[in-house]
């Protein structure tokens, strides 16, 4: 097919899928390219060709390995523990309301602590401002805009057309650069992301292994056992330690924030699953107390199975897309796919296949608890993407999500109310799934 003048091979078979996404990886290593006009954007990872990716993410990924989530556990229960009591004093009037803001406030703060160790009230204040004016995603490009720039690419650039919200941008940027300033000028250290990426503009670092193969791993990075070829490790610029700082807030905030959003919307939907949920949560602060460690969490099979189902119907990304970068044969079909095309996977089609989930609009928990998840064909289920450009920051993700669906469903009960949107509608995005509205009733847990 052709999206404007871009033309867009769609691919959907898992075996394929290995190809593009690991095995073929160094002739298929970027993702669509738009046409961006601030520079910041340009040294972010997410936008990086494959010689500035190279050079971005080894230095980042040690700050998602096992170790480093284990040491942010402590601040992520921390950040959960205003939105708790929000929630409280909303079931006290057993009162609705659309929930995406204020779990965009939890994520953004558990991000806060977790990559500046510091909390950020005024910077919730001031992130929810922007996203109320803008009336859609922080971080996703604008709609019309995007369209724009798939038919006529040289237009956006000649007319430094701005198809990302550049004032948020620039807000975060001023920010980072602060907090910077501010420890260096104390010389302070934390054992932050901030740190990290400040580390790194003195000299190189190398990727640190991590061994973790826990189940969950595996089902969202099928493909763990491969390694991404990384050369030349330099010691990165300012600006560009600057820009994956800005990233992980923007990109982390929206995606745990929508996550965690459709969770407990599906919960609302489907209260024998919430009070299944409510069960085990309740079961693990009486054995464990009030702070919750990853080695307790990852021993709970249903909070993973919600989390992982909410991942499957409603990911929030619809699709990925890799570009080629030579002229290649796909695998054994015999199809050529030129230098320049795009090749595109369709998650949301492929997560609702019945061929690969049973029965795929129906909200099944057990999906991914026990042996089914070994029933899971690879390459099927791609929440995160797989291979080396996958989402970097999807274990912290799913491990804030977890903690947050524990400690709510503790405290209240959600339900479907006249005003919940049965199904969710969606802005119409391109590749991001985004609901208009996610409404539901809160009131007392059940006792």
């Amino acid at each position: 097919v052709f999206e404007g003048r871009q033309p867009v091979l769609v691919v959907a078979d898992p075996e394929l899928l290995k190809l593009v996404l690991v095995k073929d990886f160094a002739r298929l290593p970027d993702r669509r390219p738009l046409p961006i006009v601030q520079p910041l954007l340009e040294e972010m990872m997410a936008f990086a060709t494959l010689k500035k990716w190279r050079k971005l993410r080894p230095p980042a990924t040690p700050a998602f390995a096992t170790g480093k989530l284990r040491k942010m556990y402590p601040r992520i229960n921390d950040s959960i523990h205003s939105t708790v009591q929000f929630l409280k004093e909303a079931a006290e009037k057993d009162t609705e309301m659309d929930i995406r803001t204020l779990f965009s406030a939890y994520t953004l703060d558990a991000i806060a602590r977790c990559a500046f160790g510091t909390k950020m009230e005024s910077l919730i204040e001031e992130v929810n401002h922007f996203a109320a004016k803008n009336k859609s995603s922080i971080t996703g490009p604008q709609s019309l805009l995007v369209a724009i720039s798939l038919l006529f690419p040289g237009l956006v650039k000649l007319l430094k057309l701005d198809i990302f919200k550049s004032d948020l941008l620039t807000y975060f940027k001023t920010l980072s650069e602060t907090i910077m300033e501010e420890r260096k000028h104390k010389e302070s250290r934390q054992d932050d992301f901030l740190q990290l990426m400040m580390d790194v503009q003195e000299e190189s670092i190398s990727a640190g292994a991590d061994t973790s193969l826990q189940a969950d791993h595996r089902l969202f990075n099928p493909d763990s056992g491969s390694k991404a070829v990384f050369k030349d490790r330099k010691a990165l610029t300012k600006s560009e330690a600057l820009a994956q700082c800005i990233l992980f807030f923007l990109a982390g905030r929206d995606t745990s924030a929508a996550l965690l959003a459709h969770a407990v919307y599906l919960l609302a939907l489907h209260p024998e699953a919430q009070a299944k949920l409510r069960k085990e949560a309740d079961e693990c602060f009486e054995k464990h107390g009030e702070e919750l460690t990853m080695d307790v969490v990852a021993k709970l099979e249903y909070v993973h199975g919600v989390a992982s189902e909410a991942l499957r119907m409603l990911p929030p990304a619809t699709r990925i897309e890799r570009l080629a970068a030579e002229d290649y044969v796909l695998g054994d079909t015999g199809i050529k796919v030129r230098k320049g095309c795009l090749i595109a996977i369709p998650v949301y089609s492929m997560h609702h296949d019945p061929e690969y989930f049973p029965d795929p609009f129906t909200f099944k928990p057990e999906r991914f608890i026990g042996e089914n998840i070994e029933s899971i064909r690879p390459y099927t289920y791609l929440p995160f993407g797989a291979g080396p450009r996958n989402c970097i920051g999807n274990r912290f993700a799913l491990e804030a999500i977890k903690i947050a669906l524990l400690h709510v469903v503790r405290s209240v009960e959600f339900y479907r109310t006249q005003n919940t949107a049965v199904p969710l509608e969606f802005v119409r995005r391109l590749r991001f799934l985004q609901a208009k509205d996610i409404t539901v009733g809160i009131r007392k847990r059940p006792l």
